[in-house]
């Protein structure tokens, strides 16, 4: 119990520690958007006959590698001696944790078009509707009300598993406490700092993504409204 806590060491290190929480944070919107995308995509095609063929084996491997492998196998795969050209690692990271996050998605998007009431559908095409007014008026709002619970949750994990880019060296907040426990020796404070960072992020979206779930449960057909 003689620790000498001190964190004071680290105050000359905030604005460090403030430019990694925005890597992380940019890291996560853009792989938040992209896999979000391509997720959806993947989603719709393998609903296809035809589109199960090809997507099926391509979401089943993403869904089975571990992000950090998946990383680490983009970061060597993307370089000059393999595509003639060293993708930045920040790059590197999104499309990795994009590729992983689509592939949920991808799965989730299905189930959801697959769970689509028939009547709902069926009601629809009697009153005239077009394919494409049936897919925004009927399929879409229900793939939305059915994926929020799910996609919030992967949402938030996409946040923290930003966290292993710090292994190709991107300059989030987990590496940033990396090179200040190089200069000073300081393990416990600073990984403490980069806890709390993640709790201040994580948890009031957490929070308020819960009531988006809740609101969306309230507006969902057939429930009254609050």
């Amino acid at each position: 119990m003689n620790y000498d806590w001190s964190f004071a060491r680290l105050a000359p290190y905030w604005k460090a520690f403030a430019a990694g929480t925005m890597v992380t944070l940019e890291l996560t919107a853009i792989v938040i958007l992209v896999g979000t995308l391509l997720g959806v995509s993947l989603g719709f095609i393998a609903t296809r006959r035809v589109g199960k063929v090809v997507s099926y084996p391509i979401i089943d491997i993403l869904r089975a590698l571990p992000p950090l492998v998946l990383i680490l196998f983009m970061y060597y795969l993307l370089t000059r001696q393999v595509i003639g050209v060293t993708v930045p690692a920040f790059w590197v990271a999104a499309a990795a944790m994009s590729l992983n996050l689509a592939a949920f998605t991808a799965d989730l998007v299905r189930s959801a078009i697959e769970n689509v009431p028939h009547g709902v559908v069926e009601a629809g095409r009697a009153l005239g509707m077009s394919g494409r007014q049936l897919t925004i008026h009927i399929v879409m709002p229900h793939i939305a009300r059915e994926l929020m619970p799910a996609m919030t949750a992967l949402y938030i994990g996409m946040l923290k598993v930003s966290s292993l880019a710090s292994v190709i060296n991107v300059r989030e907040v987990v590496y940033t406490a990396q090179t200040v426990i190089a200069d000073i020796s300081r393990s416990l404070e600073a990984w403490i700092v980069v806890g709390l960072i993640y709790v201040v992020l994580v948890v009031p979206s957490t929070y308020a993504l819960r009531k988006l779930e809740r609101w969306n449960n309230q507006t969902r057909p057939g429930q009254e409204h609050a």
